[in-house]
């Protein structure tokens, strides 16, 4: 008996109504990220496939950033990739995972240039100050932590740029919890005498590589008085009951 070999019918909605059925609905499913993975040629080198999963998991964790406004785009020519979103944008890369920053800090950090400047990536989401928030709830005073250095904001003194020793001298001390303060203005470089410095709330640090470190605790300083009191000739000795407030 000789056999011969039938290809399988497809079952087809005119065979759905020869049988007797009614006309079967599309299925829908979300396509999932195994999915994903397994429909494309996994390249292990290509970024994008880690970046794009990670962005949304962030986006997920701060709601208020709103709808996307762009695609997943590569920043440069490093394996850096940021996505821009109603409320703020979320930079990943391999070394600092995904952050997103936005408001004043996110225009301070663009206004040196962002990624391409001495800060380079967010290391950490826009932090809020404790009790720094308004009788709506809002928030009063944050910050962000970049590879090379912090940005502090505050509804009073605005965003400032806080790095290099200035800030690691200010970090041992406490922090906006120590004598110091807030900053009130960018850590700034004297290229003439190389001097490094930075204006808080209630005082001053400098450093050097010649002089090393001195810090002066004073009377509270303003953002309108920070250009006479960004010198050097008034910094002190560090105060016997300085140290951070609990």
């Amino acid at each position: 008996m000789e056999h011969r070999m039938t290809r399988p019918a497809r079952f087809s909605q005119s065979h759905a109504a020869a049988a007797g059925g009614s006309r079967p609905e599309r299925l829908e499913r979300t396509v999932s990220w195994s999915d994903f993975r397994t429909a494309v040629r996994y390249d292990p080198a290509n970024r994008l496939l880690v970046a794009v999963p990670a962005i949304s998991a962030k986006r997920a964790e701060h709601p208020w950033l709103g709808e996307p406004v762009t695609l997943h785009a590569r920043v440069g020519d490093a394996d850096v990739y940021r996505r821009e979103y109603e409320g703020g944008a979320v930079y990943w890369s391999e070394r600092t995972g995904a952050h997103e920053v936005h408001g004043a800090i996110a225009e301070r950090w663009h206004s040196v240039g962002g990624e391409a400047s001495f800060l380079g990536l967010p290391t950490t989401d826009e932090q809020r100050l404790d009790g720094a928030v308004d009788e709506a709830g809002a928030a009063t005073a944050g910050f962000s932590h970049f590879e090379g250095g912090s940005i502090y904001w505050s509804a009073r003194h605005g965003a400032a740029i806080v790095h290099g020793m200035v800030r690691d001298i200010w970090a041992l001390l406490g922090w906006e919890r120590s004598a110091l303060g807030m900053p009130v203005g960018d850590v700034r470089y004297d290229h003439d005498s190389g001097v490094l410095s930075g204006c808080f709330e209630h005082g001053t640090i400098a450093w050097s590589p010649a002089g090393g470190h001195e810090i002066a605790i004073g009377e509270s300083v303003a953002s309108d008085d920070l250009e006479a009191t960004h010198g050097h000739g008034a910094l002190g000795r560090l105060h016997r009951d300085f140290g951070p407030r609990d």
